[in-house]
C-alpha cells in the first residue's frame, strides 16, 4: 500500500500526529465549514484545555449527548486525550435511558444541545436529572445523577448552574479565559488561566498522560432485553483500527461519509478514527437522509459509505426514483451473511458500490473479520470475511461446547486482544460471556466456511424451533424480500400450542407492493418448507430500528405479545 497510515497507541494522540504529518490536508467538512488536520488539532486542544480548567481529571467520566457534528468528534478526541472516559450517549434515549446510563457511568460532566430537530433535549434533560441545585464556584448537584458536578448546554438551557458552550469553549483558550464563577472573580480558575503554556502541557502529560490499557470509552448497547450494558473499551481498539485500514487498502485521497451515529463503535472506528489513520477527509451529517446522503456524494465526490442493509436499500430505492451522481464511490461496507442481505448485497454492488463485508461486536471494538478487497462476488454479497491479525474465532456446539464441522451453524466465539474490558459494574454480566480461555461467546449463529470466510447468520435468540426443527428467520425474509414491491421484512416466532413456535412476518410494502397475506404466502409456497411460511403477515408503515439500522426483533416480539394479549381479551 502506498499511502503511509499514522499507527499510535494511544486514541487522544492520532489528531496531533495526523496534524504533524499531513498538516493542511482536508479533514472534515460539516454544515457549511471545513477543517484541516491543523485546525482540528487546535480544537482538539482548546477543548482539552476547557477541560481541565473546569477539573476534569484522569478517570472522570464525561458524557457527550450530541448528534454527529465536526465538534463531536473533537470532543471525543479531547476527552480521552486528557485520560478521561468519553461516555458518547444516544441520541434516542429519553428520560429513562438518560438518567439510567448517567448514574451508571458515573458521569462528572455532560455536554449536550439545548435543541436538535423537533427534540428538546434540555426538556428531557431536565426532567432525567431529576432536582438540580448549584453549589460553591458553580457545581451542580442532581438528585438522580449524583456524580454530575458541570453541564454543559450548547444553546439555550433551563438547567441550573450550565455553563453556555461559548464560556466553557473560552476557558480552553490560553491567557483569556473567563472564570467559571461569574460572580466570583477570585475563583480558582483565574489561577489556573495564568499558567503559560508550558506549565499547562507539563501537566497534562505528567498527570493526565493515559495508559493504552486505560478506559478510554463507555459505550453502551442497545438494551434490547433490560437496561443498556456499558462497555468498557481501553485503547487497543486502536491496532484493530489500524490493521483494518490496511486491509480495506484506505487511502489519503478517500472521502468518508459520517452518517453513523458516533455513540456506537462503527462510526467511532470506521468513520472517525480510521479517516485519521490514514489521511483522509469526511463529510459528516447530523444524522442518515438519503436524500442528502445521495446529494453529499456527488457534490464532495465521497468514496466510501458504511452501513447496513436498510442504508444500502434506502440508496437503491432513493436511486429508483431520483438517479444522482455517486461515481465517485469506491466501496462501502455492508454487513452481510443472513440469508435476508444476500439478494440486496447482490443488487448494492451494481446499483451503488462494491461493498465489504465483517463481523463484530460493541464488546470487540466492532468488526473483528473483513472481506479483502480481492474478494469474489459471492464472498461479497454472502460471507462476513477472514479475521484481522491477532484474532481467532471459531464455531462451536453451544449445548457441547465442541467444535462444529466446516458448513454447519454454531455459536460465533472470538479471542482478541480487542476484547472490551468488561460491562461497567457488571462483573458477573462480562463473566457470562466470556469463558475461562478468554473465548468471548457471541451469542450470534455462523458458519465457517471451506473457504475461510466466516459467515454470520442470526442472533442464536432469534432463531425459530418450529415443530423441533431450526428455522433461521433469514432464509425467510430473503426470499419474501425478493417479491416486488416489499422493502423491509421482518420474520419474529409466535407462540403456537402444536409447535412450540411459528414464523409470523412483519412487512413494509411499496405503494406498488403487496398488501395481503395471501400474496406473500403464495410466494413462498413450493419454494422453502411448508412449516417456513409464515402463519400470519402484518403490513405495517415501518419497521423499529435501532439508529444503525438495525431491525429490532424485540421490539416487534413485544409488539406480537400486545396483539395476541388484546385478542385474547377479545
Amino acid at each position: 500500500m502506498n499511502t503511509p497510515l499514522v499507527c499510535c497507541d494511544l486514541i487522544g494522540d492520532l489528531p496531533a500526529l495526523a496534524a504533524k504529518r499531513w498538516g493542511e490536508r482536508h479533514a472534515f467538512t460539516f454544515e457549511d465549514k471545513s477543517w484541516n488536520y491543523q485546525q482540528v488539532e487546535q480544537e482538539v486542544t482548546q477543548l482539552a484545555r476547557a477541560l481541565q480548567v473546569i477539573g476534569v481529571k484522569k478517570g472522570d467520566r464525561v458524557a457527550l449527548w450530541l448528534t454527529n457534528s465536526a465538534m463531536l468528534e473533537c470532543l471525543l478526541f479531547a476527552v480521552i486525550r486528557i485520560g478521561a472516559v468519553a461516555v458518547p450517549l444516544n441520541t434516542r434515549y429519553r428520560t429513562q435511558d438518560l438518567a439510567f446510563t448517567l448514574k451508571n457511568s458515573g458521569s462528572v460532566l455532560l455536554i449536550s444541545a439545548g435543541q436538535s430537530g423537533p427534540v428538546n433535549f434540555d426538556a428531557i434533560l431536565l426532567e432525567a436529572l431529576g432536582q438540580v441545585a448549584i453549589e460553591a464556584q458553580g457545581l451542580v448537584t442532581s438528585e438522580a445523577v449524583p456524580s454530575l458536578k458541570r453541564v454543559v448546554m450548547m444553546g439555550d438551557s433551563a438547567i441550573p448552574g450550565a455553563l453556555s458552550w461559548e464560556h466553557f469553549t473560552g476557558l480552553g483558550v490560553l491567557r483569556s479565559s473567563k472564570p467559571l464563577d461569574q460572580n466570583n472573580t477570585n475563583s480558582t480558575s483565574s489561577a489556573r488561566d495564568e499558567q503559560s503554556h508550558e506549565e499547562l502541557r507539563a501537566q497534562q502529560l505528567a498527570a493526565l498522560q493515559p495508559q493504552s490499557t486505560d478506559t478510554a470509552l463507555i459505550v453502551y448497547t442497545s438494551g434490547t432485553t433490560g437496561n443498556p450494558k456499558g462497555v468498557l473499551l481501553s485503547h487497543n481498539g486502536m491496532r484493530l483500527c489500524f490493521d483494518r485500514a490496511q486491509a480495506m487498502q484506505l487511502q489519503a485521497s478517500d472521502i468518508q461519509l459520517t452518517y453513523l451515529p458516533l455513540f456506537h463503535v462503527y462510526a467511532i472506528s470506521y468513520s472517525m478514527i480510521m479517516s485519521f489513520v490514514c489521511g483522509g477527509a469526511q463529510v459528516i451529517m447530523s444524522g442518515f437522509q438519503v436524500d442528502q446522503a445521495l446529494e453529499l456524494i456527488a457534490k464532495h465526490r465521497v468514496t466510501i459509505v458504511h452501513g447496513f442493509d436498510a442504508h444500502f436499500n434506502d440508496f437503491m430505492l432513493a436511486l429508483a426514483k431520483k438517479p444522482s451522481d455517486i461515481s465517485s464511490l469506491r466501496f462501502g461496507t455492508l454487513t452481510v451473511g443472513a440469508d435476508s442481505t444476500i439478494e440486496l448485497a447482490q443488487a448494492a454492488q451494481t446499483k451503488v458500490c462494491p461493498t465489504l463485508s465483517g463481523y463484530g461486536v460493541t464488546e470487540l471494538w466492532g468488526g473483528v473479520t473483513l472481506t479483502p478487497q480481492d474478494a469474489n462476488l459471492e464472498q461479497r454479497c454472502a460471507a462476513s470475511g477472514y479475521p484481522l491479525p491477532g484474532v481467532e474465532l471459531r464455531v462451536i456446539n453451544p449445548e457441547t461446547q465442541q467444535a462444529v464441522a466446516t458448513g454447519e451453524v454454531g455459536e460465533i466465539q472470538v479471542r482478541s486482544y480487542s476484547r472490551m474490558i468488561g460491562y461497567h459494574n457488571q462483573p458477573e454480566a462480562t463473566e457470562h460471556v466470556f469463558d475461562a480461555d478468554g473465548w468471548y461467546k457471541s451469542g450470534d449463529a455462523g458458519i465457517l466456511r471451506a473457504d475461510g470466510h466466516v459467515r454470520f447468520v442470526v442472533r442464536l435468540k432469534d432463531m425459530l424451533k418450529v415443530g423441533g426443527e431450526n428455522v433461521s428467520p433469514a432464509e425467510i425474509e430473503g426470499l419474501i424480500a425478493a417479491l416486488p414491491g416489499v422493502e423491509y421484512v421482518a420474520i419474529v416466532g409466535k407462540p403456537d400450542e402444536r409447535l412450540s413456535e411459528v414464523p409470523v412476518a412483519f412487512i413494509v410494502s411499496a405503494p406498488s407492493g403487496p398488501k395481503r397475506a395471501e400474496q406473500i404466502i403464495s410466494h413462498c409456497k413450493g419454494k422453502i418448507a411448508s412449516f417456513k411460511i409464515p402463519v400470519e403477515c402484518y403490513f405495517v408503515e415501518a419497521l423499529p430500528m435501532t439508529p444503525t439500522g438495525k431491525i429490532q426483533k424485540e421490539l416487534l416480539r413485544t409488539r406480537l405479545r400486545a396483539m395476541l394479549g388484546n385478542q385474547n381479551e377479545g
